[in-house]
């Protein structure tokens, strides 16, 4: 988490956000950017890339790793309650501990 402090330029205050975090959230100069106060000593700093090609990219590479992930997934075996599956993983863990 980064932390930043205000700082006055001519009437008004600016944040200045660390380069790091400018870099992780994908913003630039000239991002816009919207601002919320939702609450007291909240303030909520988020980038406006709304144009149909982003949100195509970023639903594109959500899907991706959705699928990802569902093959990573291996079926339920059926008879097998969830204290049979840590036996059978502690089971192999050990097997692949003696075969060391």
């Amino acid at each position: 988490m980064a932390t930043a402090t205000l700082t006055k330029v001519g009437n008004s205050m600016a944040v200045l956000l660390p380069k790091a975090l400018r870099q992780e959230a994908a913003i630039d100069q000239d991002t816009p950017l919207r601002l919320a106060s939702p609450r007291k000593g909240v303030v909520v700093i988020t980038s406006m890339l709304d144009d149909e090609e982003d949100r195509l990219a970023r639903l594109r590479r959500v899907e991706a790793r959705i699928a990802a992930r569902r093959n990573k997934i291996k079926p339920w075996p059926e008879g097998l309650t969830a204290d049979d599956l840590i036996a059978q993983a502690k089971e192999e863990r050990y097997r692949d501990f003696l075969a060391l």
